[in-house]
């Protein structure tokens, strides 16, 4: 069977116990190959969980999930790789490497699950500095992860899932801790990734889900509350079913596209 043929995600009926908790409930959905999805809600209402569960991190009772149309329980984690990169909220503390040996370590799956170095994989290599050079992070290339900032640190974990070169990329919060210059150049840059790369996003920047995205699922309580077109979905009574807040709507004066801003 081959299972890097297409990077299409299906779940029916998914389901999600932890702790005596209900966590996921009956969610099902699908996303073709080349779709960008954002994924909003309040905090607590699944969406990281249900991220894990794509990524076949979890259990789940009630479930079936697919990629490329066979069962992720199929799947080896080295098979999971490359199909899906994976971002994080952020790094864990004191990885004991260099930014280009944490970022060649992504190419693991690519490379038959031989530990990558630039000397056995000058293809990976080359991919990786120029992603390293769009992030405009080559003063950091040698230096040690654990002396950099949140902000670096982000950049360094996206600059290793791009280099995975993975069909589908899983990203939580991804600009969480950027400042603005750092969070538009990251919005940017996976903006400008080709449209044969599908990414599914759990981000609390609405503006952003409007703007760039295809699609936004609104979670509410563990289930998928809404799920439609990102300019459908950029509405005040979508907001407020999803966040139990009111919003106020704008156009944006460039694109038309709605635009969220506070009520008060």
């Amino acid at each position: 069977m081959d299972k890097n043929k297409s990077s299409t995600i299906s779940v029916e009926n998914l389901s999600y116990r932890a702790k005596g908790k209900l966590l996921l409930r009956d969610i099902s959905l699908s996303i073709p190959a080349g779709e960008r999805v954002a994924i909003v809600g309040a905090n607590g209402a699944g969406k990281t969980t249900l991220i894990r569960s794509l990524l076949g991190l979890i259990p789940t009772e009630k479930s079936s999930i697919k990629l490329s149309g066979e069962a992720i329980s199929s799947y080896s984690r080295s098979d999971i790789a490359k199909l899906i990169s994976y971002v994080p909220q952020q790094l864990p503390e004191n990885i004991p490497f260099s930014v280009i040996e944490f970022i060649m370590m992504s190419r693991y799956a690519r490379n038959v699950g031989q530990l990558t170095t630039s000397s056995n994989d000058p293809q990976g290599e080359s991919i990786a500095m120029g992603i390293i050079q769009s992030l405009n992070i080559e003063h950091l290339t040698h230096q040690a992860i654990a002396t950099l900032s949140g902000g670096e640190k982000q950049k360094v974990n996206i600059a290793a899932a791009l280099t995975q070169q993975a069909p589908i990329i899983i990203l939580d919060e991804p600009t969480a801790h950027l400042d603005p210059k750092q969070r538009e150049s990251i919005q940017q840059l996976l903006h400008n990734l080709s449209r044969e790369t599908t990414l599914i996003t759990v981000t609390h920047d609405l503006n952003w889900a409007s703007l760039h995205f295809d699609r936004i699922l609104g979670m509410l309580k563990g289930t998928i509350a809404i799920d439609t077109t990102s300019a459908a979905f950029t509405t005040a009574e979508n907001l407020q079913r999803v966040f139990d807040t009111t919003w106020q709507i704008e156009p944006h004066p460039e694109t038309g596209k709605p635009m969220v801003l506070p009520s008060y």
